[in-house]
């Protein structure tokens, strides 16, 4: 599935953008430059690869789609994580601690089976807190990574986008005896920068801005399945698990286990 913020946000752009051309130029060709894309894009790209490592380059390119998918954390998702926990709770008094080895192997998500195998081996309360804390921590900061390169992008596209007119101004004044090849040297100077702003401020930076996000929201969701997972540990009632975790959410995404009856 499409996410529909992301998609409403890129078409929205590119319409407008589209349309400026086109009520401005008659030959809407002229904003097209293929050295002025190759400086920009070709140059960013060179830059990102020397000054980072090849898989978190690569990471960042594939967050440019990624962001476009639907997100699977949503009010929700959340409610449906509280509703589990409580049923998890529910079959730990039952079962006993066998269950956690049987939920961990059931369960699809990573950081669930992460948190009930650790349960499973036998740690207390504050052992679980602190690996699955540093757990959740240390994945969002290299995850993040990815961010930090887009947001490196942007700032890069705009200063190649400058390198671009300055090579199109020098080719200018090595033409200047020759007015009617001026043309060229100019559509480079301002095309580069076009090229240079655009991609900084429509692609780089909002895909940068949206990758963290979503990270954040990924981290929330963990630290929601962590509390949870330490109140299942601790035997508590399950009205107490449920407002517990009900407090993380907003007053619409919270669930209500007597609802319906």
């Amino acid at each position: 599935m499409i996410s529909p913020s992301s998609l409403l946000g890129i078409v929205s752009g590119v319409l407008i953008l589209l349309w400026t051309v086109r009520h401005e130029a008659d030959d809407w060709t002229v904003y097209l430059s293929m050295p002025s894309l190759l400086i920009v894009l070709g140059g960013t790209l060179t830059v990102t690869f020397i000054g980072y490592r090849a898989k978190y380059v690569a990471s960042a390119l594939m967050t440019l789609l990624r962001i476009y998918m639907h997100q699977a954390i949503t009010p929700r998702s959340l409610r449906e994580d509280v509703k589990r926990m409580i049923e998890w709770n529910r079959r730990v008094q039952n079962e006993g601690a066998l269950a956690y080895d049987a939920i961990a192997k059931e369960s699809k998500d990573e950081f669930v089976v992460y948190l009930f195998g650790l349960l499973s081996t036998g740690y207390g309360a504050e052992d679980l807190r602190t690996f699955a804390t540093t757990n959740i921590e240390e994945g969002y900061f290299r995850r993040l990574q990815a961010s930090r390169i887009l947001n490196s992008m942007a700032s890069m596209t705009p200063a190649l986008g400058l390198v671009g007119t300055l090579l199109g101004l020098i080719t200018m004044l090595g033409k200047l005896q020759e007015p009617a090849k001026l043309g060229p040297g100019l559509a480079l100077a301002l095309t580069a920068t076009l090229y240079g702003l655009l991609f900084a401020r429509f692609i780089f930076l909002p895909t940068s801005t949206k990758a963290k996000q979503i990270l954040s929201i990924e981290r929330f969701r963990q630290y929601l399945l962590l509390e949870g997972v330490l109140l299942v540990q601790q035997g508590r009632p399950a009205l107490y698990i449920q407002d517990r975790l009900n407090s993380f959410l907003d007053a619409e995404s919270r669930y209500d286990m007597n609802a319906g009856k």
